[in-house]
């Protein structure tokens, strides 16, 4: 099976058999992975091998071998190689593939070092540290909010503030209680969503607002989930057809529609919501919404 196959079937297996998941990226290790498919191997390795089961050493070196044979890389492969290293303690190669890193992709230095940084962020959020990466990630949002023109940083950058702001918004209330862990997932969304704009094509910019809107609805903020919400839903309409993210924008709306009270809109946005997902056939999908959707299928409180 080419690695390429191979790569997609763990992008879709990886957190149902972790383990399974781990023992296949390690025999990968040990083959020519293409430099095209290093981005998505250094993900993996970070994902599965450093975040989940906190190998951050091998993480490094199953990465740094399989970039050995490659001079010239992908900005997602050198990003890859550079959190791991970071991560692991390995400052030296981190410091040297941020050199790559701007060499090979026009960016400025301090542009490398957030790239990296984010991304590294990215994969340590956790509750009993959400605080410590709550102001990890609002230093990177104050830097970034500096840089007024378009950079090939962007995108990268977007992508780990997603990435980081979803797994703040996935912690439990008490983790979140937090000013700064408030702050970071309002900034780090909204920094996302400029960043998007800038970099990004309709679709990235319909997303950022459904992070918006995920973000704000998780904190209450239920006027702002609403307006976010509804810029998504707008983008939609002026593009193109999008139906299952437009029915997780319209679960949103539901979301604020009842924290402001207003419940008829509400029931008619949930309808339509999954009028949508009623055509799906993607099981992934299916469940997704499922689960997203069941809080909102619950009795209500009177």
């Amino acid at each position: 099976m080419a690695i390429a196959d191979v790569l997609d079937g763990l992008m879709k297996t990886h957190d149902d058999a972790p383990e399974a998941a781990a023992s296949r990226l390690r025999v990968l290790a040990t083959q020519a992975v293409p430099a095209d498919q290093l981005g998505r191997f250094g993900w993996l390795v970070n994902h599965v091998i450093g975040e989940k089961q906190g190998r951050w050493k091998d993480a490094n070196l199953l990465i740094s071998e399989a970039m050995r044979p490659h001079d010239a890389l992908p900005l997602p492969a050198l990003r890859s190689g550079a959190v791991a290293a970071l991560v692991s303690g390995d400052l030296l190669r981190a410091s040297a593939i941020e050199s790559r890193l701007a060499t090979q992709h026009r960016l400025r230095a301090m542009e490398a070092t957030m790239v990296v940084r984010m991304a590294a962020l990215s994969f340590l959020v956790t509750g009993p540290r959400a605080q410590e990466a709550a102001l990890g990630i609002l230093g990177v949002v104050q830097i970034v909010a500096g840089w007024n023109a378009a950079s090939q940083a962007d995108a990268s950058l977007a992508s780990s503030l997603n990435n980081a702001v979803s797994s703040l918004i996935e912690l439990d209330d008490k983790a979140i209680a937090s000013p700064e862990v408030r702050d970071a997932i309002v900034e780090g969304a909204r920094a996302a969503r400029i960043l998007w704009m800038r970099a990004g094509g309709w679709t990235h910019h319909e997303r950022a607002d459904y992070l918006c809107a995920l973000a704000a609805n998780r904190l209450g903020l239920h006027d702002e989930a609403l307006e976010a919400a509804e810029r998504g839903l707008k983008i939609i309409d002026e593009n193109g057809v999008e139906d299952v993210d437009r029915a997780f924008l319209l679960l949103e709306t539901v979301r604020a529609y009842r924290g402001l009270g207003r419940d008829n809109d509400a029931t008619r946005h949930f309808s339509l919501a999954d009028k949508l997902a009623s055509a799906w056939d993607d099981k992934d999908t299916i469940d997704w919404y499922a689960s997203k959707s069941a809080a909102l299928r619950a009795p209500q409180p009177q």
